[in-house]
């Protein structure tokens, strides 16, 4: 092979790398930059924004009715609630093996239960596997530490610090056996898949942006088998 279609090679090759590179980042980073050319996620239909749903049903949601969001994992699907109402279903990317339950740091499950949104999160420049949005969950909140502590994961100790992270309403400790690092975030985009997260709740960028406008520390979070 001659030198010069070596080198040919070679910068196609890189070009065709940095194009690649530049439609993922357009895709999972920079969300609200596409969210007008892109369809909604479940049901194919051109994307509508939640204000403008809001508006069609006439609802004030925050406004004497309860945000909270339900996770179904059995269909990757996440569903924002004003009260009774259904505002707009989301579809999800979780960890691997996703119907099974989490059970200690490192098993990359997704947990199941009821948790609260302790902490909202802006990135930007956004990142690589979170997007440009991140809303932290309280897990391991008492449920999981008192598995936790009956199975010898954590101690007393651990377990007090998590349960007085749960009556304050903060992010409980992420740095023991149980885990941590549970949260709803961006950053999902085309081929990665429908479980590739760590064992949080991953969604496109434009999703995440949207959702986290609506929800605020202490939004309830059911994540459902």
């Amino acid at each position: 092979m001659s030198e010069n279609r070596l080198k040919k090679i070679i910068i196609l090759s890189l070009a065709g790398i940095v194009l690649v590179i530049g439609a993922y980042n357009l895709w999972a980073y920079q969300g609200t930059l596409l969210s007008p050319f892109l369809k909604d996620t479940v049901t194919g239909e051109p994307h509508m924004p939640i204000a403008r749903i809001v508006a069609e049903k006439g609802l004030t949601p925050g406004q004497g009715t309860e945000i909270r969001i339900e996770v179904v994992k059995s269909e990757h699907l996440l569903v924002l609630y004003s009260g009774d109402d259904v505002l707009k279903k989301y579809q999800v990317s979780l960890g691997k093996n996703p119907l099974a339950d989490k059970e200690k740091a490192g098993d990359g499950k997704t947990p199941t239960g009821e948790f609260k949104i302790t902490e909202k999160v802006s990135y930007s420049p956004p990142k690589r596997f979170y997007g440009s949005r991140l809303m932290m969950l309280n897990y391991p909140n008492r449920k999981y530490a008192l598995q936790g502590l009956h199975q010898g994961l954590i101690t007393s100790k651990d377990f007090l610090a998590i349960e007085n992270a749960e009556n304050k309403g903060v992010t409980p400790p992420q740095d023991t056996e149980m885990g941590g690092g549970i949260a709803i975030h961006g950053g999902w985009g085309p081929f990665m898949g429908s479980s590739w997260t760590g064992g949080s709740i991953g969604l496109y960028s434009k999703d995440a942006e949207e959702l986290f406008e609506y929800v605020n520390e202490g939004t309830k979070v059911i994540i459902k088998r």
